[in-house]
């Protein structure tokens, strides 16, 4: 069994990982944290398990943090894992580059898995875009994404990986978000939509002369989200220090 403490437990991932953690054969809720003042805390989530806004106490018991609380929150408690000696896993994003640039030095000295996007539809997104685009070098490239009203960061996570993967097989300059006026060859562009309750959709778009070719990945429930976030729990719980992506989680044998 894989001792799990899990990390805004009572957010929108949070809850349904909690869930799916207890579902597990293989794993189990030890701990589980929430902010500071969080109205639910001290509200008991399985048998023993105190949601608790102290993270010290509750690495103790764990083998793995699986972190989805905000970027500021995630350093910290990374910070802490070090010291700890602890497994980190988070699918948080809108990290600073310094936020990231400190999560790549704890991969130093901790199993660190950091991904915008825990979903295996999205991995093979990521694959197909890589391939499409080395076909398609000179057609125009462009990234849509939408999400719930409540996302914070814009342009998303995922969005910026799907574009990092393009610029790998191409020769291009930064991506160009919100653009105004005519496009520049070369350029990636970046573009978002917020409303509704909308889980996540992207689009990656290769624009020719008389064709284009659109690759799209849409999610209707987070379930996908958790179940890879899983599968880096189970991955870190036995690999060596170092900072992964889910390239390395789902690696084919």
């Amino acid at each position: 069994m894989i001792a799990v403490c899990v990390s805004g437990a009572r957010g929108r991932m949070g809850r349904m990982l909690v869930d799916l953690v207890q579902q597990a054969s293989d794993l189990q809720l030890v701990a589980a944290l929430e902010r500071p003042g969080h109205e639910d805390l001290g509200l008991e989530l399985a048998p023993g398990v105190l949601l608790s806004d102290e993270l010290t106490p509750a690495l103790a018991k764990a083998e793995v943090l699986l972190d989805f609380s905000l970027p500021a929150a995630v350093v910290d408690h990374a910070r802490l894992a070090v010291k700890a000696g602890k497994a980190l896993v988070t699918g948080t994003t809108g990290f600073s580059p310094e936020q990231s640039q400190f999560l790549r030095d704890a991969g130093a000295s901790i199993p660190l898995v950091c991904a915008p996007n825990m979903s295996l539809g999205v991995h093979l997104l990521k694959r197909l875009v890589a391939q499409s685009r080395r076909a398609l070098i000179d057609y125009d490239a462009e990234i849509f994404e939408i999400h719930h009203r409540h996302k914070a960061d814009s342009p998303s996570g995922t969005a910026l990986d799907l574009a990092a993967v393009l610029a790998e097989n191409q020769d291009t300059s930064a991506p160009v978000y919100g653009r105004r006026g005519a496009r520049a060859s070369g350029e990636i562009g970046l573009a978002s939509a917020r409303g509704g309750d909308v889980v996540g959709e992207h689009q990656v778009m290769f624009l020719g002369p008389g064709e284009q070719v659109i690759l799209t990945h849409r999610a209707t429930t987070r379930e996908h989200f958790c179940r890879g976030a899983l599968a880096a729990v189970r991955f870190v719980a036995s690999a060596p220090a170092g900072f992964f992506g889910m390239d390395e989680v789902l690696a084919e044998d």
